[in-house]
């Protein structure tokens, strides 16, 4: 293993363990996981919304074609 490689793998341990450090406890960090959370969660129910609206769509479609 070459020297650099280490440094970076200790660099990036160190930057991942500070980001962890920063989400789970400090004040601001746990602000941003929760606003974080809160637009994942929204993002996920537009995408749930827009999926329904679509099987919607072919479930009709699909009912249309069977009547006619």
């Amino acid at each position: 293993m070459k020297k650099r490689d280490v440094l970076e793998y200790l660099l990036s341990g160190a930057l991942l363990g500070g980001g962890i450090y920063f989400l789970f406890y400090t004040e601001r960090g746990r602000q941003l996981r929760e606003k974080l959370i809160h637009t994942a969660t929204d993002k996920i129910d537009e995408w749930l919304e827009e999926l329904e609206e679509e099987l919607a769509k072919a479930e009709a479609d699909i009912l249309a074609k069977e009547n006619a």
